[in-house]
């Protein structure tokens, strides 16, 4: 999910993406049963966790030599 997300927006570095907000967004998803997908044609969209890890993305890395 964290790729697919990275993917969507040009130019972002899956590495910005912050597997934390990941997880703790899947685990309050599972909780609370909340924002689940039930129609397959939704099954491409980023959905809630996607968005979320978009908008808490990490900043860029520094260089390394």
């Amino acid at each position: 999910m964290m790729v697919e997300a990275a993917e969507s927006l040009p130019g972002t570095d899956p590495d910005r993406c912050c597997f934390t907000v990941a997880l703790q967004t899947a685990r309050d998803q599972v909780v609370e049963a909340a924002a689940v997908i039930t129609d397959p044609a939704d099954a491409g969209h980023l959905g809630l966790i996607g968005h979320r890890i978009l908008t808490r993305l990490l900043p860029p890395r520094r260089r390394r030599v």
